[in-house]
């Protein structure tokens, strides 16, 4: 398989999944935000993504229709959904070869639609319906993919790529929201404080599996716990991080492609961090740091994969 083509598949992954995260996150933060008793925090959601410098540029305050343009539809914002999508697209159209005919289809009537989306169809009283077709449609694909691609090296890159940016993701989102609701932990338990670790569940399309196995608790550490370790929660740092090493696995003993030095000690070194969650109460500034640890030691896998199968020197971002 030529570097090119892995590279390409792989961010094919990355860009529906990071889609489908960032949905997700506008419309629970819309639905909090209509909340009489939240605080309607919409910087917050530019924090989780890092897009402070680009989004300040171009607009003197967060909000909610600004954020909501910025980060669904402006085709000058370099992380958008409609952008996203373009990206996966393209990257998509690249490896047409190797995908399904029904998978390049999808993407192409997904991208058609999210370009005819205009202001008026944006709004906060309109983001959930829209959220909604967003995350249905990357789920579409999702299981398009699952059911017509080839279990071949593609297919890999393809898990690859979606597990790595679920993982930073999740990191990000576990960084901000912690630290946002630490401000209701004077007061554990009030109707304000479980709406708001509700919300940060159900970023995480966690709400469900959390209850499940958690039914009689809803704290702080147990929460943030759930979304760093929890080995059957599929948006799990530590899920992806099995997942991504069992896909190297297979690349290396199915497909004959060696890992080098370099890449396993990449991998090693970020499931390391992800194994040190502490076993008691988990404090923002410990969880500010492991956040951003691993979103270093992801930084620096997506690297190593670069460097070892695409042919690139640096990471791409």
């Amino acid at each position: 398989m030529l570097s090119r083509y892995a590279e390409n598949v792989y961010w094919l992954g990355r860009y529906v999944e990071r889609a489908e995260n960032l949905a997700r996150l506008l419309d629970t933060h819309g639905s909090f935000a209509r909340d009489p008793r939240a605080t309607g925090d919409w910087e917050a959601v530019i924090r989780i993504n890092a897009d402070e410098e680009e989004f300040f540029s171009r607009n003197k305050e967060a909000t909610a229709a600004a954020v909501l343009y910025f980060y669904l539809i402006d085709p000058k914002s370099p992380t958008s959904i409609l952008n996203s999508i373009g990206y996966a697209r393209e990257n998509a159209r690249t490896v047409r070869h190797l995908i399904s005919t029904e998978l390049w289809a999808h993407l192409n009537t997904f991208f058609g639609e999210m370009h005819e989306l205009k202001r008026r169809d944006i709004g906060l009283a309109r983001l959930a319906k829209v959220a909604s077709f967003i995350k249905t449609n990357c789920q579409t694909h999702t299981g398009i993919a699952e059911g017509t691609l080839y279990r071949d090296q593609a297919y890999r890159f393809y898990q690859l790529g979606r597990h790595v940016e679920r993982a930073d993701q999740t990191s990000r989102l576990l960084d901000v929201k912690y630290r946002q609701l630490q401000s209701v932990e004077e007061d554990p338990g009030s109707p304000i404080d479980i709406s708001q670790w509700n919300a940060l569940l159900r970023s995480a399309a966690g709400y469900q599996a959390y209850r499940r196995t958690r039914p009689g608790s809803m704290s702080t550490s147990d929460v943030a716990r759930f979304l760093m370790s929890d080995s059957e929660f599929p948006r799990s740092i530590c899920f992806c991080l099995y997942r991504i090493k069992y896909d190297l696995a297979c690349l290396e003993s199915e497909h004959g492609l060696e890992l080098g030095e370099g890449l396993r000690a990449k991998l090693g070194r970020v499931m390391e961090i992800s194994g040190q969650t502490p076993t008691d109460r988990i404090e923002p500034a410990w969880l500010h740091k492991f956040a951003d640890a691993i979103q270093d030691g992801l930084l620096e896998l997506s690297g190593a994969l670069g460097e070892r199968f695409f042919g690139l020197a640096e990471a791409a971002e």
